[in-house]
């Protein structure tokens, strides 16, 4: 591996340290930071590889973290991977507005958040897509609402819930059994 560090911009404990354990698994370097303004100050040392920050900061939003990020011009070519709190046109919106590389929903499993930074720096990408962070991500089929947060997912089972009528449903993936 690369010895750019990837750098990992999350306040809760738990998540921070199993995110770091899958990284170090695969041979990455990894550095920890819990606010914004640490990241502003590490990065245009550090210039890591990739940074995976949570949206939910105690100083600024993640959001507002990556688009200081990338209007600075030593940090603008560095993939933002953005861990964003819902399924929602919202979320697709703010992550376009940044400038991230992609997102899931957090908390996301470590692999999957391996696997986004690794489809990141193998020059995948582009602009984040509903259907890159769920399984089947989709309207309310009650209500027909897009304000859907996606729940746990545990393999090839999705969980979701609609905020706007609080209808709960699962989806499976496409050609992955269940168990």
């Amino acid at each position: 591996m690369s010895n750019e560090p990837i750098l990992l911009v999350n306040d809760i404990p738990d998540h921070m340290w199993s995110y770091e354990a899958a990284f170090r698994a695969r041979g990455y370097e990894v550095r920890l930071l819990t606010t914004a303004r640490d990241a502003l100050a590490a990065a245009p040392q550090l210039l890591p590889r990739c940074l995976v920050i949570d949206v939910r900061l105690p100083d600024m939003s993640g959001w507002e973290l990556c688009r200081r990020l990338k209007a600075h011009s030593a940090t603008a070519h560095i993939p933002v991977v953005m861990l964003a709190p819902d399924v929602s046109r919202q979320s697709v919106q703010e992550s376009r507005r940044a400038g991230c590389a992609s997102w899931l929903m957090r908390p996301a499993s470590p692999e999957d958040v391996v696997r986004a930074v690794e489809h990141v720096l193998a020059g995948g990408g582009g602009h984040p897509e509903l259907h890159k962070a769920v399984i089947d991500s989709r309207p309310c089929p009650a209500c027909d609402s897009d304000d859907v947060r996606a729940g746990v997912r545990i393999g090839p089972v999705q969980y979701f819930v609609c905020k706007a009528c609080s209808v709960r449903w699962r989806v499976e993936a496409p050609g992955e059994a269940t168990a």
